[in-house]
């Protein structure tokens, strides 16, 4: 074999090599940056296997939604994305003297957008009166989406 042949394979293989570690890096990166989900913080009060029951549950609270997750009747009262926010909400339910569990779901960056303003306000005020009212309207953006 002519040495110029056995040069041009092992080009060849070790361009396949390299290709290929690069390929698999490069997928990585691109499968993390399309993906456009961000985690929020649910305040979720109650859990139930029956809707009736989870109905029942969330007529205590005045801005509550119930969504159905892998058969079970989530009763959630807030919503927040940016941790100001989560915390301002977490000081407002626990005034309330409201036990609350946080869960996080993913939800698309076009819902963030639309809850933001919302939430820049809710982070500078101090009235119990304004934050029950953003919190209102982000539960209805909240309300809008989980019902698709």
């Amino acid at each position: 074999m002519k040495p110029y042949i056995k040069v041009l394979i092992a080009a060849v293989i070790i361009g396949v090599l390299i290709a290929v570690f690069f390929y698999k890096d490069i997928k990585n990166e691109v499968i993390a940056i399309t993906n456009n989900d961000s985690e929020i913080s649910l305040f979720q009060v109650g859990v139930f296997k029956v809707y009736d029951n989870a109905l029942n549950f969330s007529e205590s609270f005045e801005n509550s939604f119930i969504y159905e997750d892998n058969g079970l009747y989530r009763v959630i009262i807030g919503a927040a994305y940016h941790n100001e926010a989560k915390i301002k909400l977490e000081e407002y339910f626990t005034s309330q003297n409201i036990t609350y569990y946080i869960k996080e779901i993913k939800m698309s960056d076009s819902f963030i957008e639309e809850i933001t303003n919302f939430e820049l306000i809710l982070i500078k005020t101090e009235s119990s009166e304004v934050i029950n009212s953003l919190n209102k309207s982000i539960m209805d953006a909240l309300k809008s989406v989980l019902s698709q």
